[in-house]
């Protein structure tokens, strides 16, 4: 039974099936709206967030570009703020803000500097349809179920991340990914039933005190994610790198307190084992996720067996982050509802 402490993160985390899915089925609802927008051919797509949407238009770039075949960048919102030059392509097509609360002011800045540049399309990804970017931005998607009391981000990031994913395979013409989506839900309980045991397990394992969060492709932004998850919450020492760039100085710290998480993809699926099967021979204890657990070389396996392809079952790869990293927050006495220094929404002053 859960605590008082932490009950809004366990709940939020635990009810995402049911987010996922009516997210969807809100999809359904909005896509006649955005049909005209979704059909037309970008040159280029930007991404944009603050902290955990940051890293969801990283995931989002990668998806859109993997799927449609056109350039996709996904770039934070203070950057595109603050140094546009910098960041947007000479002909952006269309920009995503994504943003939980829809009121972050970064993201809003952004926003307004990128309507002095340029007149391509704006859409909105958000939680809260009364929202200053919901009701600021002429297109907007609005997840369903996804809403949170936590400061940290865990259903409201991955269904605004299944949201992305559904509008993509739309944008894609790829009809099928949109319905193999609707696997999901079904894919979570299996998974969060099975595995939160070696969630909370990994997590009280209090000598392990390093954690190493690795993920490439389309996978790269979500690695990212469970990585703030952990720090976030647990206030423990977190990175997260590609997967092959571990080896280029990263690795110098592993060690027998480090645990390396492996979020695997299928293209570099052999070379991500190498990462892992060094990592071992370096004292790290291995967890990898796949949907698979055949040929992984890791001391525990998450097997999703969703049966789905790499680019539809990414959300799959959170959740039991996710109970990593409150369980980790609650073994250390805190409390993962109201990280420290943390604020749900961040509104700059002036």
């Amino acid at each position: 039974m859960v605590s008082e402490r932490g009950a809004y993160t366990y709940q939020e985390i635990m009810s995402q099936g049911k987010a996922w899915e009516q997210t969807l089925s809100a999809f359904d609802q909005q896509r006649a709206h955005l049909a005209e927008l979704l059909s037309q051919p970008r040159e280029a797509v930007v991404f944009t967030g603050c902290g955990s949407t940051y890293y969801l238009s990283l995931a989002a770039a990668a998806l859109w570009q993997s799927l449609t075949g056109r350039f996709a960048s996904g770039v934070p919102a203070s950057e595109l703020w603050l140094f546009p030059a910098a960041v947007l392509t000479a002909k952006p097509s269309l920009l995503v803000a994504v943003s939980r609360s829809g009121e972050t002011s970064e993201t809003l800045r952004a926003l307004q500097v990128f309507r002095q540049r340029s007149a391509a399309d704006i859409l909105g990804v958000t939680v809260y349809a009364e929202s200053q970017l919901a009701q600021s931005t002429p297109h907007v998607l609005v997840t369903a179920g996804a809403e949170e009391h936590s400061v940290a981000q865990t259903r409201s990031f991955s269904s605004m991340y299944v949201l992305i994913q559904a509008m993509t395979a739309v944008a894609a013409g790829n009809l099928p990914v949109l319905e193999h989506l609707r696997q999901l839900p079904d894919c979570f309980e299996r998974l969060v039933r099975a595995y939160a045991p070696l969630a909370k397990s990994l997590a009280d394992d209090l000598n392990r005190q390093h954690f190493v969060f690795l993920g490439s492709g389309a996978y790269y932004g979500l690695a990212l994610e469970a990585m703030l998850k952990m720090k976030e919450m647990s206030l423990s020492a977190a990175e997260a790198f590609h997967f092959l760039e571990y080896r280029h100085g990263p690795k110098s710290l592993v060690n027998e307190h480090s645990l390396v998480v492996g979020l695997i993809s299928d293209a570099s699926r052999l070379e991500e084992i190498k990462v892992l099967r060094e990592m071992r021979s370096l004292g790290a204890r291995v967890l990898a996720l796949d949907d698979s657990r055949q040929g992984l070389e890791a001391d525990d396996a998450v097997e999703l067996a969703s049966g789905l392809a790499y680019l539809e079952r990414g959300a799959l790869m959170l959740p039991v982050l996710q109970l990593m990293a409150y369980y980790r927050s609650m073994a250390n006495g805190l409390n993962p509802d109201m990280p420290t220094n943390l604020d749900a929404v961040v509104r700059l002053n002036g």
